[in-house]
């Protein structure tokens, strides 16, 4: 699959319909999700994890794409806390996490521990992971169709 289908992220997104993380074989832009993310009225986070291959290099790479440059050599549960905020003042998060496969192909277990911390939080908080890119697999997590 190439490019998601222009406003069907927004639509999900506004009508509440998707939560946790979720895997997406479709290839956003990092403009075109930032877009897809301000029509729906939610907060967007663009993650690129490449070359990352440990839940340290994970932490260290979100920690520093974020611009939480004092989570470098942090703790998973202390990242995930700080990019999925809680309480409703916070406004609705939605995650694209590209990149992964690096992880994925160097520790799945990783990979998956990852995945499911980032699940857990969401599911207590207003927020979603869309796991990106129409390449690779990543076992354990919800597959989405385009619609």
């Amino acid at each position: 699959m190439a490019a998601p289908n222009p406003g069907l992220l927004a639509a999900m997104l506004k009508a509440q319909r998707l939560q946790g993380v979720l895997r997406w074989k479709v290839n956003f832009t990092e403009s075109g999700f930032t877009g897809e993310t301000n029509l729906a009225g939610w907060n967007g986070l663009w993650l690129d994890t490449s070359a990352a291959k440990s839940i340290q290099d994970f932490v260290d790479v979100v920690a520093t794409e974020s611009k939480n440059l004092s989570l470098v050599g942090g703790t998973l549960p202390d990242l995930v806390d700080s990019i999925i905020p809680s309480g409703d003042d916070h406004g609705s998060i939605c995650i694209a996490w590209t990149g992964w496969q690096d992880l994925m192909k160097a520790s799945p277990e990783a990979a998956l521990e990852i995945a499911e911390l980032l699940d857990a939080v969401c599911q207590e908080r207003s927020a979603v992971v869309v796991v990106s890119d129409s390449a690779g697999s990543f076992p354990g997590i919800s597959e989405l169709s385009q619609g």
